[in-house]
Order: structure tokens, then C-alpha cells, then sequence
């Protein structure tokens, strides 16, 4: 019993000493363990992020960002107020998904902020694109704002490899919107207890908190090694020869998400994905051109695509433009180099598939050059 009495006192002088003097100091703070309270459900379009927010953003364990949204919640350079007509500019609307949020980089840096410096004066961009958004959300969300009164004068749509993917999971209600994922479970009301209970000690005391950082770190270091063994293997090297470069770009190039777009088996999975994607983009464009409102499709490799090529995508959306008169542009020409290795690290983010600053830039040059604003 003492030693019971002893570790609850020592763990109440923690709750004590932690919330006193720790917790609202540089050093109690874990990017990755800040509650995202901005990224919120959306009863008609699965998810959102609250208007006129300005956060600092932990993205990918690795990255940061100035998140910034308008009064209706897209993703720009202030907190500025977004009416539903705007008489003295014409309006450009982006619709996408990570990519055109622009995972890991502050708003000047992603497209956006690229064709809101270049257009801005005499156009008014929104960026409608949040992550894990896909062609279903695409729609229903345009169509959303446009039955608000928002009104729009020309679409940019940049349709990803994962978005094809992303529809498998998508579940729709008896009204037809997008309400979850098929993929999430439901957690029984004991684990959500016992997981609410964990994140209040690692919160509010140094102890638990010391616990939770050291665990994190080994899971981090045992993901590595596995990532490192199979680069190795892939690579034919020996595990102590094989660099951290060779990992990051093995990472890069070896998302399952990617691998339908070349392998007949994993593109024979996704096929009502593709199905589901085609039939919502389809009611995108139809709802586009019954409002007026000019539209072009893009299409854009991942790093998988680079080293291995594309038997599916590319084709598979420039037929469908073709089908439906759809403006369609494909920037894998740019995307190509017989430095594979090298180009990959210059215009993705390293260890991931998002474009870096410079690969954002390019994809920005691609679109001034061929889209007529």
C-alpha cells in the first residue's frame, strides 16, 4: 500500500508541476499531437476546414505550414471575407485534393498562391481543395456553393492517381450525400474511454508524456528499418550499404495507392473506383457547363509514375474528355527525365509524393502556358 500511496503522489505532484510551469512552453509542445480542431465533417461533403482559421499545421511528421482559410473555408492567403458575387474580378475556382491544398507548404508556395500572384489583379482565386477530397466530394462540394449563390467564371479540376482509389471507400446517404468511408470502425465506447483517458495523461503530465514520445520514436525507427530492408532488397544492396536517399526514394516510388496505374491485377481492383470517379466528374462537368462556368480537366504523375510509367490513367481520362468535349491537360511531359532519381528528389517533397516548391512551379508554368484565363 505505501508504494501504491508513494506513485500516486509522485503522479499528482506531475499533474501539478506539469500543468504549472510546462505546458504552455515551447518545450511541452508536439506538432503531431496537436488536435486539428479546424479540419471538421461535413454533413453533405465528408469533410472541411472551418472558416477564417490561422493555424500552424504539423503535416506528414515532417513538414509544417501556415494554414489559412477564407469565410467560407477554402484554403488563402488571409482571413478575408468571400461574397457570393464579385462584380470587379473574374472568379477562378480550384478544385482538388492534397496537391492543391498544398501539403507541406505555406500558401505562397502552392499553386494557389503561385496563380493568385501571377492573376491576381485582375482575378480572384478560390481554392476549394482539401485533403483526401476525391471526384464524388469534388461534386458534391462545387455544387454545394454554386446552390449558395457562389458564382464562378472558369474550374481548374486536378484529379489525382489516389482519387481513383479513395472512391472504393466512399459510402453515400439516402439524400445522396457523402456521409463516411466504408473502411472506418466504429470504436466501441471502452476504447474510446481508454484512448480519451491516454491523450489526458500524455497531456497533462510529463511522465506520460516522456512515455508516448519514446514510443513514438521507436515506432519510427522499427517502420525505418522495414522500409530499409525492402529498399535494399529492391535495390539488390546489402542493409548497411543502402543510404537513407535510397529509402526516402524507394518511399517515394512504392505507394500501393499508385501501383494501378501500371499493374493490370491492382488496376482490375480499382475498377469501380475508376467507375464511380468517372460517373461523379461526369456530373462536375455537366453541372460546370449548365452554369456557365469554363472548366479543364488536369492530370499529373506521382513519383511511382515517373520510374514505372502509366498504362491507365493518363489514357483512361484523356478518352474521357474527348467523350464528353471536356478541356483535358496532362503534364506528364514535364514530368519526364532520364534523371529519374534526381528529378524526383528536385520536384517532390522528400520521402513523399506531393510536389516540392520547384515541382509546384512547374506544374504552375504548365498551366499559365496551355489553360487560356
Amino acid at each position: 500500500m505505501n508504494k501504491l500511496r508513494y506513485i500516486i503522489i509522485l503522479l499528482l505532484f506531475d499533474l501539478f508541476l506539469s500543468n504549472l510551469f510546462l505546458k504552455n512552453t515551447k518545450y511541452w509542445e508536439v506538432p503531431d499531437w496537436k488536435d486539428k480542431h479546424w479540419r471538421v465533417s461535413s454533413d453533405i461533403y465528408h469533410h472541411k476546414i472551418k472558416p477564417n482559421v490561422k493555424e500552424i499545421e504539423s503535416w506528414g511528421g515532417k513538414f509544417t505550414k501556415t494554414i489559412i482559410t477564407n469565410s467560407i473555408g477554402f484554403i488563402d492567403k488571409n482571413n478575408r471575407n468571400i461574397k457570393k458575387i464579385n462584380s470587379q474580378k473574374k472568379r477562378i475556382l480550384l478544385i482538388g485534393d492534397s496537391f492543391i491544398e498544398g501539403s507541406g507548404l505555406d500558401y505562397e508556395y502552392t499553386f494557389a498562391g503561385l496563380l493568385n500572384d501571377h492573376l491576381g489583379e485582375n482575378f480572384e482565386i478560390l481554392n476549394s481543395a482539401v485533403g483526401s477530397y476525391s471526384p464524388s466530394i469534388y461534386f458534391k462540394k462545387t455544387e454545394y456553393y454554386i446552390n449558395e449563390g457562389y458564382k464562378f467564371d472558369q474550374a481548374i479540376i486536378f484529379l489525382d492517381i489516389s482519387d481513383v482509389f479513395d472512391e472504393l471507400f466512399i459510402e453515400f446517404d439516402s439524400m445522396g450525400n457523402i456521409k463516411t468511408y466504408k473502411e472506418t470502425k466504429k470504436q466501441s465506447a471502452l476504447k474510446k474511454y481508454f484512448y480519451k483517458t491516454g491523450n489526458f495523461l500524455r497531456d497533462n503530465m510529463v511522465t506520460f508524456r516522456f512515455l508516448n514520445i519514446t514510443s513514438d520514436k521507436a515506432e519510427l525507427i522499427k517502420n525505418y528499418i522495414k522500409l530499409k530492408k525492402k529498399a535494399a532488397k529492391n535495390l539488390g544492396k546489402g542493409f548497411f550499404e543502402t543510404s537513407r536517399d535510397d529509402v526516402m526514394f524507394y518511399r517515394m516510388t512504392h505507394i500501393d495507392r499508385g501501383y494501378w496505374t501500371f499493374n493490370e491485377k491492382n488496376f482490375l481492383n480499382i475498377k469501380d473506383g475508376l467507375k464511380q470517379s468517372e460517373k461523379y466528374l461526369d456530373k462536375l462537368f455537366t453541372l460546370l457547363k449548365d452554369n456557365n462556368i469554363s472548366s479543364t480537366l488536369v492530370i499529373y504523375p506521382w513519383p511511382t509514375q515517373i520510374l514505372y510509367g502509366d498504362n491507365y490513367h493518363e489514357d483512361y481520362w484523356k478518352n474521357f474528355s474527348v467523350r464528353k468535349n471536356v478541356n483535358y491537360l496532362s503534364v506528364y511531359d514535364s514530368f519526364s527525365s532520364s534523371e529519374k532519381k534526381k528529378f524526383i528528389f528536385d520536384n517532390f517533397l522528400y520521402g513523399d509524393v506531393h510536389w516540392s516548391k520547384k515541382g509546384t512551379k512547374k506544374i504552375f508554368d504548365n498551366i499559365i502556358k496551355n489553360i487560356r484565363f
